[in-house]
């Protein structure tokens, strides 16, 4: 595509008002500057946010990107960047890696920790997944930020191609379909990394490593209405006081992460259209929840309305708009 089949830019500016105006329409906190004696300039040629997925076809002039000091902001939650670089040149750096990234080339960074990216003048693609897409898929995802992939070939080239799909058919579709494509890009990525880049890890990560082991365990089992601490410390050959230990890194109890991810699993379904003959309760009861009651005060205690509020405002958002506007910059 074409950057002028994508005019009028969303966003057109230069230093601090680009950075400011950036992160408040891709939700992100981000730190430029210029790279050498003038100013850098930024252009979104379009954007695109939905819940748990955001698109920017981003134009750079010679610039560095770093993650802003300080604690995020209340929902910017842990989000992963792709980025696939249409034409320039980069460098990447995240967990004491650093690669360099040529046209045709598409890395990943968790924007949740440090990093650095140093750049010429450039054109990404731009693809913002919530974090949930990737604990499943790719528990090794650690050791791969700031790492190269070549999109000329194989699985990179799959991975080039799908990241197209999604930029050509995302605002013709609805919300979920998009999630859905995004989810398949999380799946891909994975399977590229780790077969065309088997990398020995640097560094040691046994307790990060354990506990997506106990994440992926809940979630394999997350229907089951007798899942608790024991059942999931079998499953991953230790003691219910090592799982206990092991999930306090999390910043949670293992209970209420286990209530929460039910509880985000029972709201995608409520606001999909297709499901919405599906009484309320039998969801929740498909997803291991044993009484209606209790159900029903835990999601309004966790989303502060009661579910069938949320879905009647979900589907009526829905059926507004088949696809989201493309946000203007404020």
């Amino acid at each position: 595509m074409h950057p002028e089949e994508m005019k009028p830019s969303v966003l057109r500016a230069s230093g601090a008002r680009f950075q400011r105006q950036m992160n408040g329409l891709l939700n992100t906190r981000f730190e430029l500057a210029s790279v050498g004696a003038r100013p850098y300039e930024g252009e979104i040629l379009r954007s695109y946010a939905a819940d748990r997925v955001q698109l920017a076809d981003i134009r750079f002039s010679p610039h560095s990107t770093r993650l802003r000091s300080g604690r995020p902001a209340a929902g910017s939650g842990n989000t992963f960047l792709v980025s696939y670089q249409m034409e320039g040149e980069a460098i990447v750096r995240q967990n004491g890696r650093e690669a360099h990234i040529g046209a045709n080339n598409l890395f990943f960074i968790d924007t949740s920790q440090p990093f650095e990216i140093e750049t010429g003048d450039i054109w990404t693609r731009s693809i913002y997944l919530d974090s949930q897409f990737w604990q499943d898929v790719f528990p090794e995802r650690g050791y791969y930020t700031a790492t190269a992939l070549d999109c000329d070939r194989g699985i990179g080239l799959t991975c080039r191609s799908l990241i197209h799909s999604i930029f050509e058919q995302a605002w013709n579709h609805p919300p979920e379909t998009v999630t859905r494509l995004a989810a398949s890009l999380a799946n891909l990525l994975a399977v590229s990394m780790v077969t065309t880049l088997p990398i020995a890890p640097s560094f040691d990560l046994p307790v990060e490593r354990n506990l997506e082991r106990i994440k992926a365990a809940v979630r394999r089992n997350l229907a089951d209405s007798d899942l608790d601490c024991s059942f999931v410390a079998r499953e991953v050959g230790m003691s219910v006081r090592q799982v206990h230990a092991i999930f306090k890194h999390s910043g949670t109890s293992l209970n209420r992460w286990i209530w929460r991810e039910r509880l985000d699993r029972i709201a995608s379904e409520l606001r999909n259209p297709v499901l919405r003959h599906k009484p309320v309760s039998g969801i929740a009861f498909d997803w291991g929840f044993k009484e209606a009651a209790h159900f029903s005060r835990q999601f309004r205690a966790h989303f502060g309305v009661t579910p069938s509020h949320y879905r009647e405002a979900s589907l009526q958002q829905v059926g507004s708009s088949v696809a989201p506007r493309a946000l203007q910059a404020g």
